[in-house]
């Protein structure tokens, strides 16, 4: 190491942000690389973190020094983690050891689109794929051109996955998990003969009783194969996507001035489920989100004709079990997947993926490990489109709308949601759930209307805010959130009380910042990027 102040320098821990925008650009590799760039420096903890509310500028990290914090932002490569060690530390670790820099270059790659993969993110995941595996060399451009084939496949690009997958046969002829991945390809292609050669070539690869149960595992793959392949053309008869699903756009319903929700049925048998059995025989509850698939050509986020943007229905569990679909989309005129879907005719078909976790329920924490947090109350502290989590929280207060023998939330919860006055959004559920006292209170936080946006939904007049004026639980307020009023909401709230932060980026990191300063403790704050 090379020591550049060799005055003392105090304690300092980094936090690494493991929240999903960071996650996805390789914040789990940037924990590792700081790790590894401060190991031997005592003076200097590295650990993982929530959310940090600049979800925008990922990846992230926090330095906490003398009860100070200093962000640092877009850590893309892996000499700006070793700056963040010597912010940290004083100290710049050596980065010109040449080999150490591609095995850590090379681990956030990895890292990238192994997040890309769990979340069926499929042009994410080959964004700049091709690339490296030009440049590989050995038995790693072996294994990167079988990881490229997967994903090829997975994509629904069959012959491109098929021309990868030949490369790599000609120069190892007798795999069998290549011959498998091929018998895949060709089920999906149709090419029965070219399957029959297949199997016909793995059974030469057992010739002994202790490969019984490997050829009989094998067998049963291929006649999967077989069996899958006549079902993988989609109702609008384009090739399927691997863990998404066809739906229809069948309505819109303005909300405001530039929001809308959308609503979308579907007949595919396969959608997937939000709640798929866990261990035993419970259904584990949890708050989710999907994928829409934005059709909008060439894109520079990766070599496929779509963009891929999470969503967070409104419609409860129960619903997308029967086929339907509410999502409440704000429309951004710079927008690639709004402004796409904004010109959308109804009737038109779009993908949306197989429903993925967001939080836990009922500890509301993004990680099972903090399932633990046993909240006697909840603080929703809410911002514009952020008002989808309302939702979703409240379906599992009501036995009709969540799933298993009694609601999986029973404690107080209030809501504050800041917005601005030509953009309030689900004013009558509001209402409704005021009414029905699934809200113990509502804090209605209205700011200025922005006159200089071109309203997509220009026909909409704003809400009727009477009624929800005059409810006992409800108050309606012109001004914005600040620190006295969260300070005020939170000693209502029984302890220990979760509270979650949803809405664009800067709010997120003032409310955040807020929320500590009248006391709560960063373990019981939960950040959702809207």
């Amino acid at each position: 190491m090379e020591v550049d102040d060799p005055s003392p320098i105090p304690l300092s821990d980094i936090l690494v942000c493991q929240a999903g925008a960071c996650r996805r650009v390789g914040s789990e590799a940037v924990l590792l690389e700081i790790e590894e760039l401060a190991k031997g420096l005592t003076q200097c903890s590295v650990q993982p973190s929530g959310c940090l509310g600049a979800c925008s500028q990922a990846p992230n990290a926090v330095i906490v020094k003398h009860r100070g914090e200093t962000l640092c932002s877009r850590i893309q490569t892996v000499q700006e983690s070793a700056t963040v060690v010597q912010k940290a530390t004083g100290r710049l670790p050596n980065v010109d050891d040449s080999d150490m820099l591609q095995r850590l270059t090379d681990a956030r790659l990895v890292r990238i689109r192994s997040q890309a993969r769990d979340e069926s993110k499929w042009n994410v995941a080959l964004a700049g794929f091709a690339d490296q595996v030009l440049n590989a060399s050995g038995s790693r451009s072996l294994q990167l051109h079988f990881e490229f084939s997967e994903l090829l496949m997975n994509a629904g690009c069959w012959e491109q996955a098929l021309e990868q997958l030949t490369q790599i046969q000609k120069r190892i002829p007798h795999n069998i998990q290549i011959l498998m991945q091929r018998a895949q390809i060709l089920s999906k292609l149709g090419q029965w003969e070219e399957l029959a050669v297949v199997e016909k070539t793995a059974s030469t690869f057992f010739c002994s009783p202790r490969d019984f149960r490997t050829q009989n595992e094998v067998t049963s793959f291929l006649a999967k194969c077989k069996s899958d392949g006549a079902d993988q053309l989609a109702s609008n008869g384009e090739r399927r996507v691997d863990n998404y699903a066809v739906w229809y756009l069948a309505n819109i319903t303005k909300l405001s001035k530039h929001s809308a929700i959308y609503h979308f049925t579907s007949h595919d048998g396969l959608r997937g489920t939000p709640n798929r059995k866990g261990r035993g025989r419970t259904r584990w509850n949890k708050t989710w989100h999907t994928t829409l698939l934005a059709k909008v050509g060439t894109n520079s986020e990766g070599p496929l004709p779509w963009v891929e943007r999470d969503y967070t229905p409104i419609s409860s569990a129960k619903e997308w079990d029967q086929g339907r679909c509410d999502i409440l989309i704000k429309i951004y005129n710079s927008g690639l997947a709004t402004s796409w879907l904004y010109r959308q005719p109804l009737g038109r078909d779009i993908w949306l993926s197989h429903p993925s976790k967001t939080l836990d329920v009922p500890s509301l924490a993004p990680d099972l490990r903090d399932a633990t947090f046993r909240p006697e109350s909840y603080l929703l502290i809410l911002a514009g489109s952020g008002i989808v989590t309302a939702p979703q929280v409240l379906h599992h207060t009501d036995q009709s709308t969540s799933f298993g023998p009694s609601p999986p939330i029973t404690k107080p919860i209030r809501l504050v949601y800041a917005c601005r006055q030509d953009d309030m959004l689900l004013a009558s559920d509001l209402i409704k759930w005021c009414r029905e006292d699934k809200l113990q209170h509502l804090t209605l936080v209205l700011t200025e209307p922005q006159n200089d946006t071109v309203a997509p939904f220009p026909d909409v007049e704003n809400a009727d805010l009477s009624i929800l004026a005059s409810l006992p639980n409800a108050t309606v307020l012109i001004s914005r959130i600040s620190e006295q009023m969260l300070a005020t909401e939170l000693k209502l709230c029984k302890n220990p009380c979760r509270t979650v932060v949803s809405g664009p980026e800067a709010f997120n990191a003032a409310a955040k910042e807020m929320l500590l300063q009248s006391g709560l403790s960063l373990a019981a704050i939960t950040i959702l990027s809207a």
